[in-house]
Protein backbone atom coordinates (compact mmCIF):
# COMPACT_ATOMS: atom_id res chain seq x y z
CA UNK A 1 0.00 0.00 0.00
CA UNK A 2 1.57 3.49 -1.40
CA UNK A 3 1.82 6.06 1.87
CA UNK A 4 0.57 9.62 1.48
CA UNK A 5 2.91 12.00 0.32
CA UNK A 6 3.04 15.10 1.75
CA UNK A 7 5.28 17.10 -0.59
CA UNK A 8 8.32 19.89 0.73
CA UNK A 9 9.42 20.26 3.84
CA UNK A 10 11.27 22.95 3.37
CA UNK A 11 9.97 26.30 4.67
CA UNK A 12 8.96 29.56 3.00
CA UNK A 13 9.62 33.20 4.30
CA UNK A 14 7.08 35.43 5.54
CA UNK A 15 8.19 37.84 7.99
CA UNK A 16 6.46 38.44 11.24
CA UNK A 17 9.02 40.55 12.93
CA UNK A 18 7.61 41.34 16.92
CA UNK A 19 4.85 38.41 16.15
CA UNK A 20 5.93 35.52 18.60
CA UNK A 21 9.59 37.55 18.61
CA UNK A 22 10.12 34.89 15.64
CA UNK A 23 10.18 35.45 11.88
CA UNK A 24 10.43 34.09 8.41
CA UNK A 25 7.42 31.39 8.88
CA UNK A 26 5.30 29.80 6.28
CA UNK A 27 2.14 31.07 5.06
CA UNK A 28 0.39 27.77 4.43
CA UNK A 29 -3.78 28.66 4.79
CA UNK A 30 -5.03 32.57 4.08
CA UNK A 31 -8.85 31.86 3.44
CA UNK A 32 -10.88 35.01 4.24
CA UNK A 33 -8.41 37.15 4.94
CA UNK A 34 -9.31 40.98 4.61
CA UNK A 35 -8.27 42.43 1.52
CA UNK A 36 -6.58 45.32 2.98
CA UNK A 37 -3.68 43.01 3.13
CA UNK A 38 -2.20 41.31 0.31
CA UNK A 39 -4.70 38.49 -0.66
CA UNK A 40 -2.56 35.02 -1.39
CA UNK A 41 -3.18 31.93 -2.52
CA UNK A 42 -3.04 28.85 -0.36
CA UNK A 43 0.88 27.37 -0.34
CA UNK A 44 2.40 30.78 -1.93
CA UNK A 45 5.52 31.89 -0.86
CA UNK A 46 6.18 35.74 0.06
CA UNK A 47 8.87 37.60 1.60
CA UNK A 48 7.03 40.93 2.23
CA UNK A 49 8.08 42.58 5.22
CA UNK A 50 5.28 45.05 4.85
CA UNK A 51 2.36 42.42 5.39
CA UNK A 52 4.50 41.72 9.04
CA UNK A 53 3.71 45.28 9.73
CA UNK A 54 0.18 45.12 8.64
CA UNK A 55 -0.32 41.55 11.15
CA UNK A 56 0.98 43.90 13.79
CA UNK A 57 -1.24 46.82 12.94
CA UNK A 58 -4.17 44.52 12.44
CA UNK A 59 -3.72 43.29 16.21
CA UNK A 60 -3.39 46.22 17.77
CA UNK A 61 -6.58 47.44 15.65
CA UNK A 62 -8.57 44.22 16.39
CA UNK A 63 -7.81 45.34 20.53
CA UNK A 64 -8.85 48.28 20.13
CA UNK A 65 -12.03 47.50 18.50
CA UNK A 66 -12.66 44.49 20.65
CA UNK A 67 -12.34 46.09 24.14
CA UNK A 68 -13.61 50.13 22.91
CA UNK A 69 -16.41 48.68 23.14
CA UNK A 70 -16.15 48.92 27.38
CA UNK A 71 -13.54 51.70 27.34
CA UNK A 72 -14.92 54.95 26.43
CA UNK A 73 -19.04 54.65 26.44
CA UNK A 74 -20.86 56.91 24.47
CA UNK A 75 -24.17 54.76 24.49
CA UNK A 76 -25.19 54.87 28.15
CA UNK A 77 -26.57 51.53 29.75
CA UNK A 78 -29.74 52.89 30.70
CA UNK A 79 -30.77 53.41 26.86
CA UNK A 80 -32.98 51.24 25.60
CA UNK A 81 -32.06 48.38 23.10
CA UNK A 82 -33.71 50.65 20.44
CA UNK A 83 -31.62 53.62 20.89
CA UNK A 84 -28.38 51.69 21.34
CA UNK A 85 -29.19 50.47 18.03
CA UNK A 86 -29.62 53.74 16.34
CA UNK A 87 -26.73 54.93 17.72
CA UNK A 88 -24.55 52.37 16.75
CA UNK A 89 -25.54 52.73 12.70
CA UNK A 90 -25.06 56.42 13.69
CA UNK A 91 -21.44 55.96 14.97
CA UNK A 92 -20.50 52.76 12.91
CA UNK A 93 -21.71 52.84 9.89
CA UNK A 94 -20.37 55.72 8.37
CA UNK A 95 -16.85 54.83 9.70
CA UNK A 96 -16.98 51.38 8.06
CA UNK A 97 -13.95 50.46 5.04
CA UNK A 98 -14.60 48.83 2.71
CA UNK A 99 -13.66 45.32 3.92
CA UNK A 100 -14.71 45.51 7.32
CA UNK A 101 -18.91 44.64 8.15
CA UNK A 102 -21.26 45.37 10.60
CA UNK A 103 -24.43 43.14 9.89
CA UNK A 104 -27.76 44.27 12.04
CA UNK A 105 -30.74 42.75 13.24
CA UNK A 106 -32.85 43.70 9.47
CA UNK A 107 -29.90 42.22 7.42
CA UNK A 108 -30.17 39.44 5.20
CA UNK A 109 -27.49 37.84 6.30
CA UNK A 110 -28.81 38.39 10.24
CA UNK A 111 -29.52 34.42 11.00
CA UNK A 112 -26.02 33.44 8.71
CA UNK A 113 -24.03 35.03 11.66
CA UNK A 114 -26.21 34.75 14.34
CA UNK A 115 -27.11 30.80 14.40
CA UNK A 116 -25.54 28.43 16.71
CA UNK A 117 -25.15 24.79 17.26
CA UNK A 118 -27.43 24.87 20.60
CA UNK A 119 -29.98 27.60 19.58
CA UNK A 120 -32.42 28.57 20.32
CA UNK A 121 -32.05 27.38 23.50
CA UNK A 122 -28.93 29.19 23.62
CA UNK A 123 -29.89 32.97 22.81
CA UNK A 124 -27.14 35.49 22.91
CA UNK A 125 -29.08 39.12 22.29
CA UNK A 126 -26.88 40.94 19.83
CA UNK A 127 -27.18 44.30 18.29
CA UNK A 128 -25.07 44.01 15.80
CA UNK A 129 -22.25 41.63 14.72
CA UNK A 130 -18.76 42.90 13.13
CA UNK A 131 -17.05 41.03 11.37
CA UNK A 132 -13.51 42.09 11.76
CA UNK A 133 -11.47 43.43 9.19
CA UNK A 134 -8.22 45.84 10.24
CA UNK A 135 -9.06 49.41 9.04
CA UNK A 136 -8.05 52.30 11.12
CA UNK A 137 -10.89 54.25 10.89
CA UNK A 138 -12.78 52.05 12.65
CA UNK A 139 -10.73 52.39 16.15
CA UNK A 140 -12.56 55.75 17.17
CA UNK A 141 -16.02 54.81 16.86
CA UNK A 142 -15.51 51.73 18.24
CA UNK A 143 -14.13 53.37 20.92
CA UNK A 144 -16.81 55.01 21.73
CA UNK A 145 -19.50 52.10 21.70
CA UNK A 146 -20.37 50.84 25.51
CA UNK A 147 -22.33 47.67 25.18
CA UNK A 148 -20.72 43.74 26.11
CA UNK A 149 -19.25 41.91 23.27
CA UNK A 150 -18.45 38.16 22.65
CA UNK A 151 -15.49 36.46 20.57
CA UNK A 152 -17.17 33.97 18.25
CA UNK A 153 -15.75 31.77 15.74
CA UNK A 154 -17.40 28.14 15.56
CA UNK A 155 -20.33 29.38 17.96
CA UNK A 156 -20.38 25.66 18.74
CA UNK A 157 -20.35 26.28 22.72
CA UNK A 158 -23.72 25.29 24.89
CA UNK A 159 -23.29 26.53 28.27
CA UNK A 160 -26.36 28.42 29.35
CA UNK A 161 -23.75 31.39 30.33
CA UNK A 162 -23.76 32.70 26.70
CA UNK A 163 -27.26 33.56 27.42
CA UNK A 164 -26.13 35.82 29.53
CA UNK A 165 -24.90 38.60 27.13
CA UNK A 166 -28.01 40.53 25.97
CA UNK A 167 -28.10 43.85 24.25
CA UNK A 168 -24.08 43.21 23.09
CA UNK A 169 -22.21 42.95 19.87
CA UNK A 170 -20.65 39.82 18.66
CA UNK A 171 -17.24 39.99 17.16
CA UNK A 172 -16.75 37.47 14.32
CA UNK A 173 -13.34 36.38 14.45
CA UNK A 174 -13.75 33.90 10.90
CA UNK A 175 -11.81 37.00 9.39
CA UNK A 176 -8.26 35.86 11.03
CA UNK A 177 -8.15 32.41 9.59
CA UNK A 178 -4.65 32.27 9.03
CA UNK A 179 -2.16 29.13 9.00
CA UNK A 180 1.16 28.56 9.24
CA UNK A 181 4.94 26.58 10.04
CA UNK A 182 7.46 27.67 11.46
CA UNK A 183 11.00 27.24 9.71
CA UNK A 184 12.11 23.96 11.42
CA UNK A 185 8.37 22.62 10.69
CA UNK A 186 8.01 22.20 14.64
CA UNK A 187 5.35 24.63 15.39
CA UNK A 188 2.63 26.09 13.70
CA UNK A 189 0.97 29.04 13.89
CA UNK A 190 -2.79 30.53 13.45
CA UNK A 191 -5.37 32.85 13.40
CA UNK A 192 -7.67 33.27 16.24
CA UNK A 193 -10.73 32.77 13.62
CA UNK A 194 -9.24 29.41 12.61
CA UNK A 195 -11.66 26.40 12.69
CA UNK A 196 -10.30 22.42 12.73
CA UNK A 197 -11.06 21.97 9.28
CA UNK A 198 -8.64 24.41 8.03
CA UNK A 199 -5.56 23.76 10.35
CA UNK A 200 -5.92 19.91 9.36
CA UNK A 201 -6.16 21.00 5.65
CA UNK A 202 -3.33 23.46 5.93
CA UNK A 203 -1.11 21.37 7.72
CA UNK A 204 -1.34 17.87 5.69
CA UNK A 205 0.37 18.49 2.49
CA UNK A 206 3.60 19.68 4.92
CA UNK A 207 3.37 16.39 6.58
CA UNK A 208 2.24 18.00 9.96
CA UNK A 209 -0.44 17.81 12.56
CA UNK A 210 -1.28 19.72 15.60
CA UNK A 211 -3.47 18.65 18.40
CA UNK A 212 -7.27 19.40 18.70
CA UNK A 213 -11.15 18.48 19.01
CA UNK A 214 -12.71 15.95 16.91
CA UNK A 215 -15.47 18.08 15.19
CA UNK A 216 -14.52 19.88 11.41
CA UNK A 217 -16.79 22.64 12.15
CA UNK A 218 -15.71 24.20 15.82
CA UNK A 219 -12.92 26.66 16.45
CA UNK A 220 -8.99 25.72 17.06
CA UNK A 221 -9.19 28.04 19.95
CA UNK A 222 -12.34 27.30 21.74
CA UNK A 223 -11.47 23.43 23.04
CA UNK A 224 -8.25 24.27 23.58
CA UNK A 225 -8.64 27.21 26.08
CA UNK A 226 -10.38 24.87 28.29
CA UNK A 227 -8.55 22.06 27.88
CA UNK A 228 -9.01 20.42 24.37
CA UNK A 229 -9.51 16.18 24.35
CA UNK A 230 -7.86 14.62 21.06
CA UNK A 231 -7.36 11.62 19.15
CA UNK A 232 -4.01 12.41 19.65
CA UNK A 233 -3.84 13.30 23.58
CA UNK A 234 -2.75 9.58 23.70
CA UNK A 235 0.42 10.68 22.60
CA UNK A 236 0.90 14.30 23.20
CA UNK A 237 -1.80 15.41 25.83
CA UNK A 238 -4.25 17.65 25.64
CA UNK A 239 -4.84 20.39 23.27
CA UNK A 240 -3.97 22.99 25.89
CA UNK A 241 -0.80 21.21 26.71
CA UNK A 242 1.08 21.55 22.77
CA UNK A 243 0.10 25.37 23.28
CA UNK A 244 3.67 27.18 22.85
CA UNK A 245 2.41 31.04 22.93
CA UNK A 246 -0.42 33.24 22.53
CA UNK A 247 -1.06 36.87 21.38
CA UNK A 248 -3.84 38.15 23.15
CA UNK A 249 -5.97 41.06 23.63
CA UNK A 250 -6.83 42.42 27.65
CA UNK A 251 -9.85 43.59 28.33
CA UNK A 252 -8.18 47.51 28.54
CA UNK A 253 -7.12 47.26 24.86
CA UNK A 254 -3.61 46.35 25.79
CA UNK A 255 -1.99 43.15 23.79
CA UNK A 256 0.21 41.12 25.26
CA UNK A 257 2.13 37.87 24.31
CA UNK A 258 1.50 35.04 27.06
CA UNK A 259 4.12 32.24 26.72
CA UNK A 260 6.60 29.88 29.31
CA UNK A 261 8.82 33.14 29.14
CA UNK A 262 6.45 35.98 29.03
CA UNK A 263 3.33 36.45 31.65
CA UNK A 264 3.82 33.67 32.64
CA UNK A 265 0.58 33.07 34.79
CA UNK A 266 -1.78 34.62 32.02
CA UNK A 267 -0.24 31.73 29.92
CA UNK A 268 -1.12 29.16 32.95
CA UNK A 269 -4.65 30.19 33.33
CA UNK A 270 -5.36 30.38 29.24
CA UNK A 271 -4.66 26.65 28.75
CA UNK A 272 -7.77 25.43 30.70
CA UNK A 273 -9.51 28.51 31.91
CA UNK A 274 -8.94 30.26 28.50
CA UNK A 275 -12.22 31.62 28.05
CA UNK A 276 -12.10 34.19 31.12
CA UNK A 277 -8.99 35.98 30.55
CA UNK A 278 -8.89 37.94 26.80
CA UNK A 279 -9.52 37.50 23.37
CA UNK A 280 -6.44 35.21 21.61
CA UNK A 281 -5.79 36.94 18.53
CA UNK A 282 -3.08 34.73 17.25
CA UNK A 283 -1.52 31.51 18.98
CA UNK A 284 1.78 29.19 18.15
CA UNK A 285 1.52 25.41 19.13
CA UNK A 286 3.32 22.30 18.70
CA UNK A 287 3.54 20.88 14.48
CA UNK A 288 3.90 16.64 14.43
CA UNK A 289 5.11 14.68 12.05
CA UNK A 290 2.02 12.49 10.50
CA UNK A 291 2.99 8.83 10.53
CA UNK A 292 2.62 7.03 7.56
CA UNK A 293 0.33 4.53 8.59
CA UNK A 294 -3.17 5.13 8.20
CA UNK A 295 -6.10 5.11 10.44
CA UNK A 296 -9.11 2.41 10.97
CA UNK A 297 -12.67 3.16 12.19
CA UNK A 298 -14.71 -0.10 13.88
CA UNK A 299 -18.07 0.26 14.57
CA UNK A 300 -20.05 -2.73 16.79
CA UNK A 301 -23.57 -2.16 17.64
CA UNK A 302 -25.36 -3.89 20.59
CA UNK A 303 -28.74 -4.74 21.78
CA UNK A 304 -29.17 -3.98 25.34
CA UNK A 305 -29.15 -6.84 27.02
CA UNK A 306 -25.21 -6.40 26.88
CA UNK A 307 -24.51 -3.44 28.66
CA UNK A 308 -22.99 -5.31 31.45
CA UNK A 309 -20.80 -7.03 29.18
CA UNK A 310 -20.09 -4.37 27.39
CA UNK A 311 -18.80 -2.06 30.33
CA UNK A 312 -17.07 -4.68 31.87
CA UNK A 313 -14.84 -5.40 28.84
CA UNK A 314 -13.69 -1.49 28.86
CA UNK A 315 -12.87 -1.79 32.63
CA UNK A 316 -10.88 -5.11 32.25
CA UNK A 317 -9.12 -3.74 29.32
CA UNK A 318 -8.19 -0.52 30.93
CA UNK A 319 -7.36 -2.79 34.16
CA UNK A 320 -4.79 -4.84 31.90
CA UNK A 321 -3.11 -2.15 29.44
CA UNK A 322 -1.50 1.09 30.66
CA UNK A 323 -0.75 2.57 27.49
CA UNK A 324 -3.27 1.16 24.66
CA UNK A 325 -1.77 4.16 22.27
CA UNK A 326 -3.84 5.75 19.28
CA UNK A 327 -6.78 4.19 20.21
CA UNK A 328 -10.09 6.26 20.53
CA UNK A 329 -13.45 4.34 22.47
CA UNK A 330 -15.99 6.61 21.35
CA UNK A 331 -19.21 4.61 22.44
CA UNK A 332 -23.13 5.89 22.57
CA UNK A 333 -26.70 4.95 23.37
CA UNK A 334 -29.21 6.10 20.35
CA UNK A 335 -32.19 5.04 18.69
CA UNK A 336 -31.12 3.08 15.07
CA UNK A 337 -33.96 1.70 13.74
CA UNK A 338 -32.22 -0.38 11.15
CA UNK A 339 -30.87 -2.41 13.93
CA UNK A 340 -33.52 -2.13 16.71
CA UNK A 341 -36.62 -0.34 15.54
CA UNK A 342 -38.01 -0.42 19.49
CA UNK A 343 -35.48 0.33 21.39
CA UNK A 344 -32.02 2.58 21.55
CA UNK A 345 -28.89 0.35 20.70
CA UNK A 346 -25.57 0.13 22.27
CA UNK A 347 -22.66 1.16 19.98
CA UNK A 348 -18.64 0.95 20.50
CA UNK A 349 -16.64 2.73 18.15
CA UNK A 350 -13.20 2.47 17.52
CA UNK A 351 -11.05 4.41 16.04
CA UNK A 352 -6.76 4.04 15.87
CA UNK A 353 -4.22 4.50 13.71
CA UNK A 354 -2.63 1.10 12.83
CA UNK A 355 0.78 0.98 14.56
CA UNK A 356 1.97 0.24 18.38
CA UNK A 357 -1.44 0.03 19.77
CA UNK A 358 -3.39 -2.39 21.59
CA UNK A 359 -6.34 -2.45 19.09
CA UNK A 360 -6.41 -6.26 18.05
CA UNK A 361 -7.30 -6.96 22.34
CA UNK A 362 -9.85 -4.03 22.57
CA UNK A 363 -11.15 -5.72 19.17
CA UNK A 364 -11.12 -8.83 20.17
CA UNK A 365 -12.83 -8.04 23.49
CA UNK A 366 -16.02 -6.40 21.83
CA UNK A 367 -16.35 -8.55 19.27
CA UNK A 368 -16.44 -11.56 21.57
CA UNK A 369 -19.48 -9.54 23.41
CA UNK A 370 -21.95 -10.93 19.97
CA UNK A 371 -22.78 -7.47 18.32
CA UNK A 372 -25.57 -7.76 16.07
CA UNK A 373 -23.85 -5.74 13.29
CA UNK A 374 -19.94 -4.94 12.80
CA UNK A 375 -18.52 -2.36 9.70
CA UNK A 376 -14.73 -1.88 9.42
CA UNK A 377 -13.20 1.51 7.04
CA UNK A 378 -9.41 0.98 7.01
CA UNK A 379 -7.00 3.10 4.87
CA UNK A 380 -7.98 6.71 6.41
CA UNK A 381 -5.49 9.40 6.77
CA UNK A 382 -5.48 12.19 8.64
CA UNK A 383 -7.22 14.91 6.30
CA UNK A 384 -10.23 12.63 5.76
CA UNK A 385 -10.29 10.98 9.05
CA UNK A 386 -12.77 13.35 10.76
CA UNK A 387 -15.13 13.49 8.46
CA UNK A 388 -14.95 9.40 7.65
CA UNK A 389 -15.73 9.03 11.64
CA UNK A 390 -18.52 11.24 11.32
CA UNK A 391 -17.02 14.33 12.85
CA UNK A 392 -16.99 16.34 9.86
CA UNK A 393 -18.59 19.50 8.77
CA UNK A 394 -21.88 18.05 6.76
CA UNK A 395 -22.32 15.80 10.02
CA UNK A 396 -25.14 15.73 13.00
CA UNK A 397 -22.38 17.47 15.29
CA UNK A 398 -22.00 20.37 13.14
CA UNK A 399 -25.48 20.97 12.84
CA UNK A 400 -26.68 24.43 13.91
CA UNK A 401 -30.24 24.96 15.81
CA UNK A 402 -30.90 22.07 17.60
CA UNK A 403 -30.52 22.85 21.17
CA UNK A 404 -28.03 20.56 22.17
CA UNK A 405 -28.44 20.32 25.85
CA UNK A 406 -25.40 18.34 27.34
CA UNK A 407 -25.21 17.05 30.68
CA UNK A 408 -21.64 15.64 31.46
CA UNK A 409 -19.53 13.83 33.79
CA UNK A 410 -15.71 12.92 33.55
CA UNK A 411 -15.43 9.32 35.76
CA UNK A 412 -12.63 6.94 36.15
CA UNK A 413 -14.20 3.69 35.81
CA UNK A 414 -17.59 2.39 34.67
CA UNK A 415 -20.06 1.01 36.82
CA UNK A 416 -22.29 -1.37 34.99
CA UNK A 417 -25.60 -0.85 37.25
CA UNK A 418 -25.14 2.90 36.77
CA UNK A 419 -25.08 2.51 33.20
CA UNK A 420 -27.76 -0.24 32.80
CA UNK A 421 -29.67 2.78 35.02
CA UNK A 422 -28.86 5.52 32.73
CA UNK A 423 -29.87 3.42 30.27
CA UNK A 424 -33.18 2.98 30.98
CA UNK A 425 -33.83 6.64 31.48
CA UNK A 426 -32.13 7.56 28.17
CA UNK A 427 -34.55 4.88 26.48
CA UNK A 428 -38.02 7.08 28.28
CA UNK A 429 -36.70 9.97 26.55
CA UNK A 430 -36.01 9.23 23.05
CA UNK A 431 -39.29 7.52 23.00
CA UNK A 432 -40.77 10.51 22.91
CA UNK A 433 -40.86 11.42 19.31
CA UNK A 434 -39.26 15.57 20.53
CA UNK A 435 -36.02 14.27 21.64
CA UNK A 436 -35.61 10.46 19.66
CA UNK A 437 -32.66 11.85 17.67
CA UNK A 438 -31.02 12.38 21.26
CA UNK A 439 -27.42 10.41 22.11
CA UNK A 440 -25.74 9.54 25.02
CA UNK A 441 -22.14 9.38 24.63
CA UNK A 442 -18.90 7.65 26.70
CA UNK A 443 -15.51 8.11 25.52
CA UNK A 444 -12.05 7.53 26.46
CA UNK A 445 -9.55 9.38 24.04
CA UNK A 446 -6.48 8.55 25.45
CA UNK A 447 -4.55 8.18 28.78
CA UNK A 448 -0.52 8.18 28.41
CA UNK A 449 0.09 11.47 26.88
CA UNK A 450 -2.35 13.54 28.96
CA UNK A 451 -0.61 12.22 32.36
CA UNK A 452 2.41 12.91 30.67
CA UNK A 453 2.17 16.43 32.01
CA UNK A 454 1.99 17.57 35.86
CA UNK A 455 -0.85 18.23 37.61
CA UNK A 456 0.23 21.72 37.74
CA UNK A 457 1.46 22.12 34.24
CA UNK A 458 -1.78 24.50 33.52
CA UNK A 459 -4.92 25.26 34.23
CA UNK A 460 -6.64 21.85 33.33
CA UNK A 461 -7.83 20.56 36.15
CA UNK A 462 -6.57 17.15 37.96
CA UNK A 463 -9.73 15.50 37.65
CA UNK A 464 -9.33 15.81 34.18
CA UNK A 465 -6.45 13.97 33.17
CA UNK A 466 -6.94 11.69 35.73
CA UNK A 467 -10.14 10.88 35.16
CA UNK A 468 -10.10 9.97 31.36
CA UNK A 469 -13.62 8.35 30.84
CA UNK A 470 -16.05 10.85 29.70
CA UNK A 471 -19.68 10.49 29.59
CA UNK A 472 -23.23 12.97 28.33
CA UNK A 473 -26.66 13.15 27.42
CA UNK A 474 -27.01 15.23 24.16
CA UNK A 475 -30.16 16.23 24.12
CA UNK A 476 -31.65 17.33 20.85
CA UNK A 477 -34.69 18.50 19.91
CA UNK A 478 -36.25 21.78 17.56
CA UNK A 479 -37.85 24.35 18.80
CA UNK A 480 -38.76 27.43 21.74
CA UNK A 481 -41.36 25.24 23.60
CA UNK A 482 -40.37 25.97 27.49
CA UNK A 483 -41.87 22.97 28.41
CA UNK A 484 -40.19 20.93 26.19
CA UNK A 485 -36.94 22.55 27.75
CA UNK A 486 -37.86 21.86 30.91
CA UNK A 487 -38.31 17.93 29.88
CA UNK A 488 -34.90 17.98 28.33
CA UNK A 489 -33.19 19.93 31.64
CA UNK A 490 -34.91 16.84 33.87
CA UNK A 491 -33.73 14.03 31.74
CA UNK A 492 -30.37 15.56 31.69
CA UNK A 493 -29.57 15.92 35.17
CA UNK A 494 -31.40 12.87 36.30
CA UNK A 495 -29.00 10.91 33.66
CA UNK A 496 -25.87 12.99 34.64
CA UNK A 497 -26.84 11.99 38.28
CA UNK A 498 -27.13 8.33 37.65
CA UNK A 499 -24.20 7.49 35.70
CA UNK A 500 -22.13 9.56 38.14
CA UNK A 501 -20.99 5.80 39.84
CA UNK A 502 -21.48 7.70 43.16
CA UNK A 503 -18.03 10.26 42.27
CA UNK A 504 -17.65 13.77 43.05
CA UNK A 505 -19.17 15.71 40.77
CA UNK A 506 -16.48 16.55 38.08
CA UNK A 507 -17.33 18.45 34.44
CA UNK A 508 -15.31 18.88 31.72
CA UNK A 509 -15.35 22.77 31.73
CA UNK A 510 -15.75 22.73 27.36
CA UNK A 511 -19.03 19.88 28.19
CA UNK A 512 -20.43 21.76 30.69
CA UNK A 513 -24.10 22.96 30.84
CA UNK A 514 -23.33 26.44 32.79
CA UNK A 515 -24.69 26.84 36.72
CA UNK A 516 -21.95 24.45 37.80
CA UNK A 517 -20.22 25.35 40.83
CA UNK A 518 -16.52 26.47 39.70
CA UNK A 519 -15.01 23.60 41.50
CA UNK A 520 -16.98 21.29 39.63
CA UNK A 521 -15.06 22.62 36.26
CA UNK A 522 -11.52 24.13 37.45
CA UNK A 523 -10.80 21.71 39.78
CA UNK A 524 -11.39 21.08 43.57
CA UNK A 525 -7.69 22.17 44.96
CA UNK A 526 -8.17 25.16 46.50
CA UNK A 527 -4.88 26.96 46.12
CA UNK A 528 -5.78 25.99 42.03
CA UNK A 529 -8.83 27.96 42.49
CA UNK A 530 -7.47 30.55 44.50
CA UNK A 531 -4.65 30.92 41.58
CA UNK A 532 -7.33 31.02 38.97
CA UNK A 533 -9.30 33.84 40.54
CA UNK A 534 -6.39 35.90 41.22
CA UNK A 535 -5.39 35.56 37.27
CA UNK A 536 -8.74 36.34 36.45
CA UNK A 537 -8.94 39.67 39.20
CA UNK A 538 -5.39 40.54 37.17
CA UNK A 539 -6.19 40.19 33.59
CA UNK A 540 -10.30 40.83 33.76
CA UNK A 541 -10.95 42.86 37.08
CA UNK A 542 -14.39 43.94 35.41
CA UNK A 543 -15.54 40.40 34.06
CA UNK A 544 -15.78 41.67 30.43
CA UNK A 545 -14.69 37.70 29.78
CA UNK A 546 -17.72 36.10 31.93
CA UNK A 547 -20.25 34.68 29.49
CA UNK A 548 -18.17 31.33 30.00
CA UNK A 549 -18.04 29.89 32.68
CA UNK A 550 -16.81 32.66 34.94
CA UNK A 551 -14.04 32.54 37.25
CA UNK A 552 -15.66 35.63 39.01
CA UNK A 553 -19.01 33.39 39.21
CA UNK A 554 -17.87 31.93 42.88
Amino acid sequence: MATPSYGSQQPFGIHKDELFRRSHFVLLSQAGYPRSIEQLPDHTSLTNTSYSHSRMKLLKILATIFFGFVVRAEVPSNRTAETKLVQIKKLLMPQLSENATIIFPDSEKWHDVTHRAAAPRVNPGYLAVVEVAAEDDVIKVANGVGVPFLAVTGAHGWTDDISKIQDGVQIRMRGLNHVGLSPNNDTAYAGGGVLQYEVVQALYPYGKQAVHGLCECVSILGPLLGGGHSVLQGDYGFAADSLVSAKVALHNGTVVTASATENEDLFWGLRGAGHNLGIVLEFEVNAYDIHPDPWTFMTFVYDADRIEEYFEAWNELEDSIADPGLVVLNGYYRNLPEFNAEKPVVVMELIYQGYNTAAPQYIEAYRAIGPIHEETITDIYWNELFDITNFGRDDRVCVPSQNWAGYSNSIVRWDPASMRESYNIFADLVATETYNTSTFIFESYGRKGVRNFPDDFNAVPPEERNRHNMLAAFIFWSGDDETELAVAREFGKRLQVASRNGETAHSYVNYAMGGEELPQVYGRESDRLEKLQTIKAKFDPHNKFGFYASLADA
